[in-house]
Order: structure tokens, then sequence, then C-alpha cells
């Protein structure tokens, strides 16, 4: 029996818009992993994306290796979208227990080369739209007795910077005020802190990463996206059962040693 059996997730931001690895016939990022993952372990999967066919993609990648998964279309610059994709995941499964935010954005940069609208814009989508998946779906993970979110922030987080680590901070406070507030509720919630994963958005925004990164890291490596879709799993699943509120850092001991 998976780790997951007879739960449904549903999976924000799995989709995959590339690029793939040299390897990859089509691309896998962190969403896209999960996602996969979440489906060997025996949920039920609920993929949303703001592209239809990209989600599409995932269902049919679940598919193949035997596995339950429907898609949905979610913008999450849209409350609209969120409510629908909650209610598709109940509609479709019978019910929601699991929640991940998968979706981020990086675009501007510190605080004077960054204009207003490049801020609005982060945190809509990087804030925001956390908010409001899970305030949607928390009602629905109480009348199903409990659940579990896990929002993908940053390692960026726990350093000063740009305004992209000012929106992967803020996600860190939203998610403990979650955890605080429906504890009661039987519903856990924590942050996975990813820094130095091969993933899509760091090759679409800093090309081969790896090579560049690998030195600053002290197991000598990137991470793979499959690595951070494990613990992610994991912090769904009741061997997580008394762990809430918390982070859990990604980064194969970057920190330890060196600034991001």
């Amino acid at each position: 029996m998976g780790r997951l059996e007879g739960k449904v997730v549903l999976v924000s931001g799995g989709g995959s818009d590339g690029p793939p690895k040299k390897d990859e016939t089509v691309a896998i990022g962190n969403g896209r992993a999960t996602a996969m993952l979440c489906a060997r372990e025996g949920a039920a999967v609920m993929v949303a994306d703001r592209s239809l066919a990209s989600a599409q993609e995932t269902v049919g990648m679940i598919h193949a290796e035997q596995g339950r998964a429907e898609a949905v279309a979610a913008d999450v610059l849209s409350e609209d979208a969120c409510r629908e994709a909650v209610k598709a995941a109940v509609e479709k499964f019978g019910g929601l227990q699991l929640l991940v935010n998968n979706v981020g954005i990086a675009v501007g940069g510190a605080l004077l080369s960054a204009t207003g609208e490049q801020f609005d814009q982060m945190m809509a989508v990087n804030v925001r739209g956390h908010f409001l998946m899970m305030k949607h779906a928390v009602p629905e993970m109480k009348k199903a007795g409990g659940g579990a979110i896990v929002n993908v922030s940053s390692a960026a987080a726990l350093r000063g910077g740009g305004i992209y680590n000012i929106t992967k901070a803020a996600v860190v406070t939203l998610t403990r005020s979650v955890a605080l507030m429906h504890a009661r509720d039987k519903v856990r919630a924590n942050t996975v802190l990813p820094a130095y994963i091969d993933s899509t958005i760091s090759r679409r925004l800093m090309g081969d990463r790896e090579s560049r990164a690998v030195a600053l890291v002290p197991l000598a490596r990137t991470g793979t996206v499959w690595e951070l879709a494990e613990a992610i799993v994991f912090l769904l699943s009741d061997q997580a059962s008394y762990i809430t509120g918390t982070e859990l850092l990604i980064d194969g001991g970057a920190l330890v040693t060196y600034p991001l």
C-alpha cells in the first residue's frame, strides 16, 4: 500500500513548461514530478495548471503508469479558478485531503531595479495564489476529517535579496499561520525550501545551472525534481503526522556553509 493510498491531492502548477533535460523527451519539473509520485503512492491526483494542455500531459503520464488523475485549467491569479480547481477535485474523486502549491515566478530584481508592477505580479502569483488555493481547499479538508498542505517556497526565503526572496519569505509565514489556525481541524501545513535543484524553471532562468552551482553544494551535485517530490510526499503522508508549521530545507547542505 502506498503512503497516500485512498487520498485525493490537488497539485497546483502540476504541468511543466520546460525545457526538458538533455536525456528527457518530455520536461518533468517540480510539479509534474510531485503529481506523478503522488499517484505512484496511491493518491487520486487533480492536476491544475494555467495550461490545460500541460496538465493533461501530466495526466497522460500518470495514466500510462495505471494511476488515477484528471486535469483542470487554473490560473492562480483568479480566485474563481482556484475555487473551481478545488471543486473539480471534490466532484471527480469525492473529497480532498491534500494540497500542493507549486506555482511561482521570478521577475524583477532588487529594490531599486524592480518596478512596482513587478512587485505586484510576484506577490499575486507567489503569495496570493497560495492563499487562494488554501482558502478554498481547507474547508474541504475539514469535511474530509483533516488533511495536509505543502507549499513550495525557496531557500531564498532565508536570505536577503530581491523581491523574489520577499515573496518566498511571505509564503513561509502564510503557511505557518494556516498551520496554527487549522491544527485543531487536523489540517497540517508545511513549506519546502528547495535550492540548487535541476528543475525546469532553473534551466529557463539560468541555463546550465549544474555546472555553475555544484561548487556551492557540499554534496557536490544539484538535486533532482524527484528528490524534491519525495520530500513533498513525505510531508503529505501520515509519516509526517506530527509535523506542521515548519520548513524543510532541500539544498544539499548549501546553506550550512554558503549564502545563496
